[in-house]
């Protein structure tokens, strides 16, 4: 087993961490909610010519699915201290920037905030790495 030992700066990037996470899935909510609600944030419904959707609805509960949980289920594992919070954290920053690349390629839309997300995604991968390099990535059994 291995023991770690935190101190005051590494205590605050976990916090750090979990704070971005946070911010993420409540991003995500906002965006999943507001699709899924009759498009109440206002999208373009151009923006779904060529795609393989009718309405915001699927688009909006699958953004709720595949980045606002896994975001919010790594943001809870920081918090806890679980030995599977770096794979979560890890797994969740890959699924946003996977998100945004399957935006880009299936809408082939731009909008500002893809690339802000996107550098959030990352951030969170990078930062569950830093924050975690002194642990082993992916828990072993006892």
């Amino acid at each position: 087993m291995v023991t770690v030992t935190r101190t005051p700066s590494s205590r605050r990037r976990h916090w750090g961490l979990a704070g971005l996470e946070v911010l993420v899935a409540l991003s995500a909510v906002y965006g999943g909610v507001g699709l899924v609600a009759a498009n109440a944030i206002g999208m373009p419904d151009d923006w779904l010519v060529g795609t393989p959707f009718g309405s915001w609805a699927l688009p909006g509960a699958m953004l709720l699915i595949v980045v606002a949980a896994p975001m919010a289920a790594a943001a809870t594992l920081e918090l806890r201290r679980s030995v599977w919070a770096a794979v979560g954290s890890v797994a969740a920053g890959a699924a946003q920037v996977g998100w945004i690349a399957a935006e880009l390629l299936i809408m082939q839309r731009y909008n500002v905030l893809q690339p802000v997300m996107m550098l959030l995604g990352l951030l969170v991968v990078l930062l569950a790495l830093v924050v975690r390099r002194h642990e082993p990535l992916w828990p072993t059994p006892r």
